[in-house]
Protein backbone atom coordinates (compact mmCIF):
# COMPACT_ATOMS: atom_id res chain seq x y z
CA UNK A 1 0.00 0.00 0.00
CA UNK A 2 1.23 3.43 -0.86
CA UNK A 3 0.02 6.56 0.87
CA UNK A 4 1.00 10.20 0.76
CA UNK A 5 0.54 12.49 3.71
CA UNK A 6 0.01 16.23 3.94
CA UNK A 7 1.73 18.60 6.33
CA UNK A 8 -0.77 17.94 9.13
CA UNK A 9 -0.39 14.16 8.82
CA UNK A 10 -3.62 13.18 7.06
CA UNK A 11 -3.50 10.66 4.28
CA UNK A 12 -4.34 12.09 0.88
CA UNK A 13 -4.07 9.21 -1.53
CA UNK A 14 -4.28 5.57 -0.64
CA UNK A 15 -3.46 3.14 -3.41
CA UNK A 16 -4.47 -0.42 -2.64
CA UNK A 17 -3.09 -3.21 -4.72
CA UNK A 18 -5.49 -6.10 -5.05
CA UNK A 19 -3.88 -9.37 -5.98
CA UNK A 20 -5.83 -11.68 -8.23
CA UNK A 21 -5.50 -15.34 -7.44
CA UNK A 22 -4.64 -17.48 -10.42
CA UNK A 23 -7.22 -20.23 -10.12
CA UNK A 24 -7.58 -21.34 -13.71
CA UNK A 25 -5.01 -24.11 -13.27
CA UNK A 26 -6.82 -25.42 -10.19
CA UNK A 27 -10.18 -25.37 -11.98
CA UNK A 28 -8.74 -27.23 -14.97
CA UNK A 29 -7.16 -29.85 -12.72
CA UNK A 30 -10.35 -30.45 -10.73
CA UNK A 31 -12.37 -30.85 -13.94
CA UNK A 32 -9.81 -33.32 -15.25
CA UNK A 33 -9.87 -35.34 -12.05
CA UNK A 34 -13.67 -35.45 -12.06
CA UNK A 35 -13.76 -36.64 -15.66
CA UNK A 36 -11.19 -39.34 -15.02
CA UNK A 37 -13.07 -40.61 -11.94
CA UNK A 38 -16.51 -40.58 -13.58
CA UNK A 39 -16.34 -44.11 -15.08
CA UNK A 40 -15.29 -45.54 -11.72
CA UNK A 41 -18.11 -43.78 -9.89
CA UNK A 42 -20.61 -45.05 -12.46
CA UNK A 43 -19.34 -48.62 -12.15
CA UNK A 44 -19.49 -48.43 -8.33
CA UNK A 45 -23.06 -47.10 -8.40
CA UNK A 46 -24.23 -49.81 -10.81
CA UNK A 47 -22.50 -52.53 -8.76
CA UNK A 48 -24.10 -51.34 -5.52
CA UNK A 49 -27.51 -51.09 -7.17
CA UNK A 50 -27.14 -54.66 -8.50
CA UNK A 51 -26.16 -56.00 -5.08
CA UNK A 52 -29.03 -54.22 -3.32
CA UNK A 53 -31.60 -55.30 -5.92
CA UNK A 54 -30.31 -58.89 -5.76
CA UNK A 55 -30.72 -58.93 -1.98
CA UNK A 56 -34.20 -57.46 -2.27
CA UNK A 57 -35.07 -60.14 -4.82
CA UNK A 58 -34.08 -62.88 -2.36
CA UNK A 59 -36.51 -61.65 0.28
Amino acid sequence: MNATTTANGTKVGLNQVVEQVESTAAVRMSQSVLLSELPGMTFAFLTLAYVVLSLVGLA
